[in-house]
């Protein structure tokens, strides 16, 4: 009963000991380096579902191997107890194979473990192979002529020459494997050299256990020198790996941590850099953009000069659109961009997007068509600058990508009404070049662009789209795309707004003559001063000028004497 006493306490152990690997689904990679695989299964579930690396399965079938030994050593005790020969025959062929089997996985373990890919360990591989092999060819044999073991009448057990071959050629196997792993510990150092010196020093003591049961083949040194290096291997090779592991897991989280950091502070410099250098940038293009329209409205200028100002306006008011977009990228990731909620006028705003994309199609040669399904307020309350920014930018790439002939269709409708909320969506549909289905998920990414070509066709820069994405979404809305090459394009928007209390645009009473009105502008840009009166004065508004805030008050006290004087 020995044996059965031994194995069964071997089992447990084993069992409790390593229930970790037994009871691993998944294998991780040791972050030492790409081709160090963690041979024990730190971790024991990988979220993935990663399959085991070659390590790790090699060391759970050579623990698998050791455990199917104890099973053996636990029933030989009770078979030969109850004189249950026959069945103590089938248990002995298993125990003769699971032993062969474990000091095969144990070679390959070590191999997979040491990961040094020279020849020696693939013709230590072959070797477990051969000996695993020439272990299940004499247990054949065994069956005919009784060379491995046999019993005798009264159910004695008996050992025959084999056993000595295959005890000899384990002890062997256990002597290369610990020389070869003692050889690379010389050559490592730290921890690394602990846990293989613990390998090859399991390997000895192996051998040296096996050499006992040589000569005491009833007693069981061979499953107690298992028992005890296994749990040996899980304390010093595995929780110790496992430790390793943990400390690099941990460095690696603040190296992440302070990468993190670091590309924040690039990223908030780089936000700062782009605003700034906007905001230093459009200062001198509003100047130019008002001394063309100066230099446009001097009659003496010929019809050829009146050309190249026409192109120096478009050119510079498209560099201003770009400047812009990038302001807005930065407010937007910066956290800065914000969403008003002031009632306005759709009816109106509505009116002034339908005024702006019409005459674009009718100069473009599109036909354009504006349509409200069901009925829609005409106050709501929200932003109303930046859901015009979103509208005008869908529509104006709808006529943008559109070529003459073609057809715009904007659509508006009411959607939805709850508890002082209101949602529309705006549907806008054209019949212009299209994109590819591969290209829609990126049309939001910035400076995305389908054909680098569109830049120089039509002017793209790749923000847009972005900025449109992230003010619907401050907006508690949503924008959807679908678009077919060469067919055309659909995209709708869907905001949230909120209700407003009036009910019908009031006409009579806010009715105002631009030539009644008279406006002061304070500026200290002579330039600006002067684009400022030519714009107000195209729309008959009188406009007074004043460069300095002294100059300014000084003025605004002649007026409202005037205009007292006027009430007197």
């Amino acid at each position: 009963m020995t044996y059965s006493i031994i194995g069964f306490l071997a089992i447990i152990i084993l069992l409790i000991s390593n229930r970790d690997i037994l009871h691993s689904r998944a294998g991780s990679v040791d972050p030492s380096g790409p081709g160090n695989l963690d041979p024990i299964g730190v971790g024991n579930t990988d979220p993935a579902g990663r399959g085991l690396s070659q390590a790790e399965r090699s060391y759970r079938s050579f623990l698998l191997g050791v455990l199917a030994y104890y099973i053996t050593d636990a029933c030989w005790g009770l078979l030969e107890s109850h004189h249950l020969t026959q069945i103590l025959y089938a248990d002995t062929v298993i125990h003769f194979a699971a032993m062969a089997a474990a000091v095969w996985m144990w070679t390959i373990y070590v191999i997979a473990y040491l990961d040094r890919g020279d020849a020696f360990e693939r013709l230590l591989q072959h070797t477990g192979r051969l000996f695993f092999a020439f272990e299940i060819t004499v247990i054949l044999i065994n069956f005919f002529t009784p060379v491995l073991f046999s019993f005798d009448a009264a159910g004695a057990y008996h050992a025959g020459p084999a056993r000595y071959a295959t005890l000899g050629i384990q002890i062997l196997m256990f002597l290369i494997t610990s020389i070869y792993t003692l050889t690379v510990a010389a050559r490592t150092e730290g921890r690394t050299r602990l846990r293989h010196m613990t390998i090859g020093l399991f390997g000895i003591a192996m051998m040296a256990m096996i050499g006992i049961q040589v000569f005491y083949p009833l007693l069981p040194f061979y499953a107690i020198g298992y028992m005890l290096g296994t749990s040996l291997l899980h304390s010093f090779v595995v929780e110790d790996e496992k430790e390793e592991y943990r400390r690099e897991l941990e460095a690696s989280r603040e190296a992440l941590t302070e990468a993190l950091a670091a590309a924040e502070h690039a990223n908030k410099a780089k936000t700062a850099f782009l605003s700034n250098m906007s905001h230093e940038i459009r200062t001198p293009m509003n100047a130019i953009i008002g001394l063309n329209n100066i230099a446009m409205n001097d009659p003496t200028a010929s019809g050829r000069v009146r050309e190249y100002l026409d192109k120096i306006g478009s050119s510079a008011q498209h560099l201003l659109g770009i400047i812009n977009d990038i302001l807005d990228m930065s407010r937007i990731e910066s956290g800065r961009m914000t969403i008003k909620k002031e009632e306005f006028s759709f009816a109106k705003s509505l009116e002034q997007v339908n005024t702006m994309i019409s005459g674009q199609c009718r100069d473009k040669g599109l036909n354009y068509d504006c349509v409200i399904n069901g009925q829609v307020d005409d106050y709501y309350v929200g932003d109303e600058m930046k859901l015009k920014q979103v509208l005008i930018n869908i529509l104006g790439n709808a006529v943008k990508f559109t070529p003459e002939g073609g057809e715009v269709k904007f659509v508006i409708e009411e959607i939805a009404r709850y508890d002082g909320r209101v949602t529309v969506r705006f549907t806008v549909s054209d019949t212009g070049i299209g994109m590819s289905e591969e290209y829609l998920p990126k049309i939001f990414e910035a400076f995305s662009q389908e054909d680098s070509s569109s830049t120089s066709r039509y002017g793209s820069t790749g923000l847009g789209m972005p900025i449109t994405k992230s003010i619907v979404e401050l907006m508690n809305g949503e924008i959807e795309v679908q678009s077919e090459k060469a067919v055309g394009t659909t995209f709708t928007v869907t905001v949230t707004l909120g209700e407003s209390g009036r009910r019908s645009i009031e006409t009579a009473d806010g009715d105002f003559d631009p030539r009644d009105m008279r406006v002061l502008v304070i500026d200290d840009d002579r330039i600006a001063l002067e684009h400022a009166e030519i714009v107000l004065g195209q729309v008959g508004i009188s406009c007074d000028t004043a460069e300095s805030g002294w100059e300014g008050i000084d003025k605004v006290r002649k007026i409202c004497y005037i205009i007292r004087a006027m009430a007197k």
